[in-house]
């Protein structure tokens, strides 16, 4: 029914913020978008220099820090099995530098395999796609602006609340 990321086990995979002039226009769009069917526990009205600003851009941080590290562990154990398995496929074949020295083939490929798959895990853990609007949002209440922050179950809610909001929105 919802959809889920499949690599951070996140539940808001979209999120959609907005900036307002004042608390008064900010709680309006808030009020409009639970009229609209969002539920309030997935709305988040961020006042100038919140102090809870991370918590409110990114609700789930605990959870995605917990699921990235089982995401490490298990890419990790994958890439060693993908490069055990290769090192016995080419042993098998029977190459001579494998024959030459087979252990440091499967040293070599056992190291190699699981350091490119944490690697690839961490590149997803980065989360580039985030700094945007965070990075926006941030500098709108530190200048003396409120936000609106909407996250999104599925891609259906993310539409309704663009339409609903309007232009002004900064879209993940």
């Amino acid at each position: 029914m919802f959809e889920r990321d499949a690599v951070l086990e996140e539940q808001y995979f979209h999120k959609i913020s907005a900036e307002f002039d004042n608390q008064v226009a900010a709680c309006r769009v808030a009020e409009s978008l639970k009229l609209a069917g969002i539920p309030l526990e997935q709305i988040r009205v961020v006042r100038p220099n919140d102090p809870n600003i991370a918590r409110k851009i990114e609700p789930e941080a605990h959870g995605i820090a917990q699921a990235l590290f089982s995401k490490f562990v298990v890419l990790g154990l994958i890439g060693l099995v993908v490069g055990l398995t290769i090192a016995a496929l080419l042993g098998a074949i029977g190459l001579a530098v494998v024959r030459s020295s087979s252990v440091m083939t499967f040293v070599a490929l056992g190291l190699l395999y699981p350091i490119v798959a944490v690697l690839l895990a961490g590149t997803v853990s980065l989360r580039p796609d985030h700094d945007l609007l965070i990075e926006k949002t941030r500098m709108a209440t530190d200048t003396g602006l409120w936000g609106v922050v909407a996250h999104c179950v599925t891609r259906e809610q993310q539409e309704l609340v663009k339409t609903t909001i309007g232009s002004s929105t900064q879209i993940l």
